[in-house]
C-alpha cells in the first residue's frame, strides 16, 4: 500500500516501488490517492480538486525544499498525477504483472466543487 495522498510520490518514485514489488513477487499495488490530506488525481471536470486539494501550506518535515520535487515553486507541499501519469503507471505495473488497486473516495471538500 502506498499512501500518496498524505505524502506525494512522483511517478518515477512509484515505478521504483513497482520494480521492488516485482522483485519480491508482490502482485497487488494498493494506491491510496485521496483523502483530507491531498487529492492526487486530475479530474478535468473539477480542476480545483488539484489546484487546491493537491497542495498544503506550511509542511516542511524538516526537509529542504530542494531535497524532493514534492514542493511546488511557491513552497507548498504536494502534487498530483495527470490522467496520462495514471495510465502510464498502470501500464508499467501491468508489464510487471502487478494489479493496481486504487483507493479513491468522494472529496470531503465541497467548497472545491
Amino acid at each position: 500500500m502506498l499512501d500518496a495522498s498524505r505524502h506525494f510520490f512522483n511517478k518515477e518514485e512509484v515505478k521504483k516501488i513497482l520494480d521492488t514489488m516485482a522483485l519480491h513477487k508482490l502482485n497487488v499495488f494498493h494506491w491510496h490517492l485521496c483523502d483530507d490530506q491531498g487529492w492526487r488525481i486530475e479530474i478535468k471536470k473539477y480542476p480545483k480538486l488539484t489546484a487546491v486539494g493537491a497542495w498544503r501550506d506550511g509542511v516542511r518535515f524538516g526537509l529542504s525544499p530542494f531535497s524532493t520535487d514534492s514542493y511546488g515553486p511557491d513552497g507548498r507541499y504536494g502534487g498530483f498525477y495527470s490522467q496520462d501519469d495514471i495510465r502510464e503507471v498502470v501500464a508499467y505495473a501491468k508489464s510487471k504483472f502487478i494489479t493496481v488497486w486504487p483507493e479513491i473516495e468522494m472529496p470531503g471538500m465541497p467548497a472545491l466543487l
